[in-house]
């Protein structure tokens, strides 16, 4: 059973495309009762908040491949939101095109183009997926990790692939 018709397919391509490449892909949450925190991590960059305490030189903002120089299963992780980065840059890419220019972009393509951006945000959820269980793991983050973007880009991926497109 597909969850989309065809004639719908293409919207919902560009639109899940849009939505995966602005929300985070994972927020994360900690503290000790005085001082807590909180980390939002969108795909181009990683936002910090504190609250409670004032620290100097904090690296509240962080692009993603500078958060590979940080140490452990944050900088693996880090390997993968970019490489997630990459994978989600060149589908929004496709998509601003595909929404400009339809039919010759349909045209330039051997598969549909809903296949196409299902398997690009199937990839690069997998991969921010896998970022977030590393940041989880012993070593890494310290918090509560909850990993928005990183189920919903596989979920949207799963009903862009399974599309009747006929």
């Amino acid at each position: 059973m597909a969850w989309v018709k065809s004639e719908y397919a293409g919207e919902l391509a560009v639109l899940s495309t849009w939505l995966v490449a602005v929300a985070p892909w994972s927020v994360s949450v900690f503290g000790n009762g005085q001082i807590t925190g909180v980390v939002f991590r969108f795909l181009p960059f990683r936002i910090q908040y504190l609250y409670g305490v004032s620290i100097p030189n904090e690296l509240n903002f962080v692009w993603a491949w500078r958060v590979m120089e940080f140490p452990d299963n944050i900088g693996r992780a880090a390997v993968l939101w970019t490489l997630a980065l990459a994978v989600l840059a060149v589908a929004v890419g496709a998509s601003a095109y595909y929404y400009h220019r339809e039919m010759e972009f349909t045209d330039l393509l051997p598969l549909h183009p809903v296949r196409l951006f299902g398997g690009l945000l199937g990839v690069g959820g997998l991969l921010v997926l896998v970022a977030t269980v590393l940041l989880n793991l012993e070593g890494g983050f310290l918090g509560t990790t909850i990993p928005v973007g990183a189920l919903v880009a596989p979920v949207l991926a799963a009903v862009l692939l399974t599309a009747d497109l006929t």
